[in-house]
């Protein structure tokens, strides 16, 4: 394959949650994952696919950057289980690995566990339970020193499964897997939310999963309001994303 050449970034969006017309939090992600990329590359070309809903797989080699967004599809089922779409996604995955080496990854939660699942580590359910809300994520002394600044990072959380096992050649950012990054230096994952806001985990609340919601009494969701709005550090995330992504133009 040909590597992308044009003179302005060019970024994939790769949706893996349903797009429901009918509530706002789906299209509100997408806004606010283009939104930080534009901040730092401001003629950035993005465009969008959703293999969940038939769609193409993004062709890796005219991108610059692919960005795979959370989901809710069990990543942790054997690989002869997965719909059509996760499989695609996943043969999608290794292909570009393999054949587009100036394509770099970010995956986000659902995003992080997959590439994970594709390149040979393992998913399972967490122990903890379903976490949702703001959380601090501590960096190891590699994380720190590419989050400069940084001993902890507060990021939104929004998920019931995490990385057991590491693929081979990842290098951990942060405890427990929270924040991987290829030793090729291609590809950078997390298993929250820096895209995420207060009020897309509110939506997602309200209108998502019901299974993803640890206590659905009135009081569980109150809860989970308030540990939705504490401080994060997502803002302070993307532009060092957007920097190992475009080291030549940021």
């Amino acid at each position: 394959m040909i590597a992308c050449t044009t003179p302005f970034p060019r970024v994939a969006i790769l949706r893996n949650y349903p797009l429901d017309v009918e509530t706002e939090w789906g299209q509100q992600m997408l806004d606010s994952i283009a939104g930080l990329v534009r901040q730092s590359q401001p003629e950035a070309a993005i465009e969008y696919y959703a293999p969940i809903d038939g769609g193409d797989t993004p062709d890796a080699a005219s991108f610059n950057l692919v960005i795979l967004t959370g989901g809710t599809w069990d990543i942790t089922l054997p690989e002869e289980q997965f719909d059509p779409w996760v499989a695609r996604t996943v043969n999608w995955i290794r292909q570009t690995v393999r054949e587009s080496p100036s394509t770099k990854l970010v995956g986000i939660c659902w995003g992080h566990q997959v590439i994970a699942r594709a390149l040979g580590g393992t998913v399972v359910y967490g122990k903890a339970g379903t976490l949702i809300g703001v959380r601090e994520i501590q960096l190891n002394h590699t994380g720190s020193k590419v989050f400069k600044g940084f001993n902890f990072l507060r990021l939104h959380k929004f998920h019931k499964r995490v990385v057991e096992r590491a693929p081979p050649g990842f290098t951990d950012l942060a405890n427990d897997h929270e924040i991987m990054r290829s030793d090729s230096d291609r590809i950078l994952t997390f298993q929250g939310h820096p895209e995420m806001t207060a009020k897309i985990g509110r939506g997602i609340v309200g209108h998502g999963d019901p299974s993803y919601l640890p206590d659905p009494s009135p009081a569980g969701i109150e809860k989970l309001h308030r540990d939705l709005e504490k401080a994060e550090d997502g803002k302070q995330v993307w532009p060092v994303v957007m920097s190992w992504a475009f080291p030549a133009t940021t």
